[in-house]
């Protein structure tokens, strides 16, 4: 008997739940959930119903919290320059009425097979991904989203995301 998403060389697989397409989203979600994680930051998700403002969530920082919007894909290489995401007018709309800055985050997975991309081994876990950041809160109204690959999300990125929330509440 053949099980829906199973690999053939998988003695008991589990029943798929998922389509491939809300995998990469949930695998998106915590990819970018471990690197704040690691950098000690809260990561506060929308509900999927209530996701109004075109962001997946807030990072929270002490003075205020950033918001993210999160995309996964395997369409692009992790190497390379840069890649572009269209963006639908009502995100543009959305992100340029805030306040805070708003940042796109794109995981890059470099395996469209979704069971290549975490690798388990004796010295511990891999994971075949990448994730890179813009903020769009500024983006013009009819661009689609640059995300150049120099700004890779590291537990280092969090410190530039807080000083440019800080940003907002100096006066003019």
């Amino acid at each position: 008997m053949s099980i829906p998403g199973a690999r053939p060389d998988d003695t008991h697989p589990p029943a798929t739940v998922l389509g491939d397409k809300a995998c990469k989203a949930r695998y998106g979600v915590a990819h970018v959930r471990a690197i704040f994680s690691q950098a000690g930051f809260p990561f506060k998700e929308t509900s999927p119903d209530e996701d109004a403002m075109a962001v997946d969530g807030d990072v929270d920082f002490l003075a205020a919290a950033a918001r993210i919007q999160i995309k996964c894909t395997s369409q692009f290489t992790i190497s390379g320059r840069g890649a572009t995401w269209p963006a639908e007018v009502h995100w543009r709309d959305r992100w340029n009425a805030a306040k805070i800055p708003v940042y796109f985050v794109l995981v890059i997975l470099d395996r469209s097979d979704r069971h290549e991309w975490i690798s388990h081994h004796g010295a511990g876990t891999d994971h075949r991904a990448a994730a890179f950041w813009t903020r769009v809160d500024r983006i013009g109204p009819k661009e689609n989203v640059a995300v150049p690959k120099s700004q890779r999300l590291t537990v280092a990125t969090l410190a530039d995301w807080e000083r440019e929330v800080e940003e907002c509440f100096l006066p003019m």
